[in-house]
């Protein structure tokens, strides 16, 4: 598994934590993307419900806040892709349903992300589960899928899971080494909110590449 050497650029002021200003985010990343995502091939898609085209997926459901921004840039030229449906889900830490939402890249190719910092499976690492879609997604039209996996560090995982509900969970959490996906997806840039205080929050972000 590569380590993400990259972290969202930020190109606005606004941000789902109160207060989170430019410099709380990690750094421009150094080189153009961290994961290259694997084509699922073309077909044409069943609508995705409007009720899952959200930037917030996980409501009032406890658990450590988590801002996530997703860079999508095109892996032979670099350039932002613009319009493409960024689609993510994850498992909730408290009762194991997924949670998923769906976002539109802007012109600068982000899509951002306010949910909570995943709970985890059986024999899988913690992870958030990542669809970039170009084509007719929103509409149930034919679109390109490209697919990958975003993995948390192990340090901030483990401060993570000795706080409620992660403590909670009966089964053993994987460590990212002992996941045989893990091989695939790339760990996400993620720094705390506020370094004394991880519950107050997790910064992510990471640049993938479509072909």
């Amino acid at each position: 598994m590569r380590n993400d050497a990259t972290g969202p650029v930020i190109t606005r002021q606004e941000t789902t934590f109160p207060g989170a200003r430019r410099a709380d985010f990690p750094a421009r990343p150094a080189l153009p993307y961290s994961l290259l995502l694997t084509p699922a091939g073309t077909a044409r898609s069943q609508q995705l419900p409007l009720e899952l085209v959200r930037r917030d997926i996980a409501g009032d459901r406890p658990g450590v806040p988590l801002m996530l921004r997703i860079r999508v840039l095109g892996a032979l030229t670099g350039d932002p892709v613009a319009s493409a449906v960024v689609d993510i889900r994850h498992i909730a830490p408290d009762n194991g349903e997924f949670l998923r939402g769906a976002q539109t890249t802007d012109p600068q190719g982000y899509a951002e992300f306010r949910t909570i910092h995943p709970g985890w499976l059986p024999g899988q690492a913690v992870q958030i589960r990542a669809e970039v879609h170009l084509g007719g997604y929103l509409a149930g039209g034919r679109s390109v899928a490209h697919t990958g996996r975003l993995y948390f560090p192990e340090d901030l995982t483990t401060q993570v899971t000795a706080l409620p509900p992660y403590r909670e969970q009966t089964t053993a959490r994987t460590p990212n080494d002992d996941d045989p996906e893990a091989t695939t997806g790339a760990i996400l840039n993620a720094v705390p909110r506020d370094r004394y205080d991880i519950a107050s929050g997790i910064l992510a972000g990471i640049t993938v590449a479509v072909n």
